[in-house]
């Protein structure tokens, strides 16, 4: 069935805003310049909120001549899936997922534009009242409740490190807590593997059986850091240990 033209119309838009050189056809006849010029109130709408998110990405990439190169891929993609400003960058991360863009010549790209993205999200996560019946003090029995808007990340690159200034993170494993502290203000703690595996484990298992796997026969140290981890508001709190 030949395609209406309304919908030929739509995709003719669609073209002039997200491919990167504007293209030519009958559909624009007679009103070329004012949609150029429509071209370019739109564009930016949709790339903005991208630099916006990720600063130390867009300073990576402009360096190296790359940055309009990327974006352009990426609208030319046509993978936003709403017209919500929200959704556009979750939109950039998943296409440099998939694609694999940029990759094999800054290895760590992906991890730099998910620690951005994350580090947004964190910061803006809708503030929940903790689970009722938690404990303030962790025992043996007890299992680790994360705040609801604390995540815990593993990466191959110190992106948490990178910055405007020197955006190119040096390689290494890292263990990450990304959090909000009491005052709301984000914070990205460096665990040790150890501590990464405890936060992870006994956030569904018993801390003492947690404890056993890591060989750490005092547990006291270990409480005194989960407390403190409470009190600084990236944990909730703790599952009440069997009597």
């Amino acid at each position: 069935m030949p395609e209406s033209r309304t919908r030929h119309l739509q995709r003719a838009l669609a073209a002039l805003v997200l491919d990167p050189v504007p293209p030519a056809g009958e559909s624009f006849d007679g009103m070329r310049e004012g949609l150029l010029a429509y071209r370019e109130l739109a564009r930016p709408s949709l790339v903005d909120p991208i630099e916006a998110m990720f600063p130390v990405t867009l300073a990576l990439l402009e360096e190296e001549h790359a940055w309009t190169s990327c974006v352009d891929a990426f609208l030319e993609a046509r993978c936003v899936p709403s017209p919500h400003h929200r959704d556009i960058a979750p939109a950039f991360l998943g296409w440099l997922a998939r694609t694999g863009w940029g990759l094999d010549r800054w290895p760590f790209l992906l991890e730099l534009v998910h620690w951005e993205l994350m580090e947004t999200l964190v910061y803006r996560f809708e503030d929940l009242p903790a689970p009722e019946g938690l404990a303030a003090a962790p025992g043996p029995g007890s299992r680790v409740v994360l705040d609801a808007a604390a995540q815990l990340v593993c990466y191959t690159h110190a992106v948490h490190l990178a910055s405007e200034e020197a955006p190119r993170p040096a390689p290494g494993i890292v263990h990450l807590l990304a959090c909000r502290d009491r005052e709301g203000l984000f914070q990205a703690l460096e665990l040790t593997p150890a501590t990464a595996y405890l936060l992870k484990e006994g956030a569904s298992r018993p801390l003492g059986e947690v404890l056993e796997d890591l060989g750490i026969p005092d547990a006291g140290p270990t409480m005194a850091f989960l407390e403190d981890l409470r009190e600084s508001g990236a944990v909730a709190g703790f599952t009440r240990s069997e009597p």
